[in-house]
Order: structure tokens, then sequence, then C-alpha cells
């Protein structure tokens, strides 16, 4: 992982920690051009999908998110292309299964909530989960963790949009589990 990158992730989780959108709007953009530099063309289409998601996301507005939320979603569609090739058959009905419960869970706690939004979320959230399955299956740790922590980054947001729960610094743990889940993924030869 690049140390630009590494530099960049610190600075953006700290100013969002910190609620500076204002900074982020330098900071998060530079974010997944930092890290796609010398990656496989499969992993720069992802993580160039996720760019255009994270500019999105900077706005506020109902066409801001759904701009985000389609760009993401092409992202995962991207990365599962990306990881498909190094499947190692790791992914078993155990390791699966817990993934799959929180997944469904979290859908039917925010079923009444996300209104005009619920079939997109349900699609996204599948195409996340999806991200998050084909990871495991490389049978590569890191790899497996990126997945998974995209999965509780996209959790913090969903529960922050559609449910109104937030943590203490939310903004810099989504961050931080955002860049940390797109650093591991990214970490394929």
């Amino acid at each position: 992982m690049a140390r630009p990158y590494l530099l960049l992730a610190a600075l953006d989780t700290a100013l969002a920690a910190a609620d500076r959108h204002r900074e982020r709007r330098i900071t998060k953009p530079l974010l997944m051009p930092a890290l796609l530099v010398g990656k496989p063309r499969p992993v720069q289409q992802a993580l160039a999908l996720g760019g255009v998601g994270d500019v999105a996301l900077l706005g506020s507005s109902d066409l801001a998110f759904t701009a985000g939320l389609g760009s993401f979603l092409a992202g995962h569609v991207a990365w599962m292309a990306a990881l498909r090739p190094r499947s190692r058959g790791a992914l078993t009905p155990a390791k699966a299964a817990p993934l799959l419960a929180a997944w469904a869970g979290l859908n039917a706690y925010l079923w009444s909530r996300t209104g005009k939004d619920r079939i997109p979320v349900l699609v996204y959230s599948g195409a996340l989960m999806g991200t998050a399955l084909t990871a495991i299956d490389t049978g590569d740790p890191a790899v497996s963790a990126g997945g998974v922590l995209f999965v509780a980054s996209d959790t913090l947001l969903a529960l922050e949009k559609f449910a109104d729960v937030t943590i203490p610094l939310h903004e810099g743990v989504v961050m931080a589990t955002y860049t940390a889940a797109q650093a591991l993924l990214a970490r394929l030869p």
C-alpha cells in the first residue's frame, strides 16, 4: 500500500471524525486515485468507481445519494469481477452464515425506514454482500478482512442515514473502516 494513500486515509479519517466537511472536499476525492496507482486494471476499475462514489457522497442531496449508491453498486460488481479469478473455494457455509444473517437482519430492521430507497438499498446491500463473500472465497485473510470491513462501513452509513443511529466519532469510524477495506481489497496481485 502506497504511503500517500496511508497519509491521505489517516488525514481524511481525522477530518471526518472532527466534522471538517469543507477540508474533506480536498482529501476525500484524492483517496482512490492515490490507491489505484500500479494496480491491475480490474482493481483500478473498482477503485475508480469507489472514487466517483466518494465525490458524489460529498453532496447531501437525494441526487448525490443516488449517484453515490449507483457508483458504489457498480464498484461492487467490479470488485466481484476482480476477485472471482482469485477464488480458492475458501467460502464455506460456516463462513457465509454469519454475514448472511447480519445482512438479513439489517435489511429487515431498515425495511420500514428506507421508504422510496427500499429496493435500491436492498440491491446495493446484496452487491455489497457479494463483494464480502467473494473476498472471503479468495482465502486471503487480508482480502477477506477488506470485504468484511466494507460491510461494517456501509452498515454504519445505513444505520445513520435511515435509522438515525450513530456512534461516537461516527464519520471517522466510517472512513477508517472504508479506507482500510478498499486498501485490503486492493492487495490483490
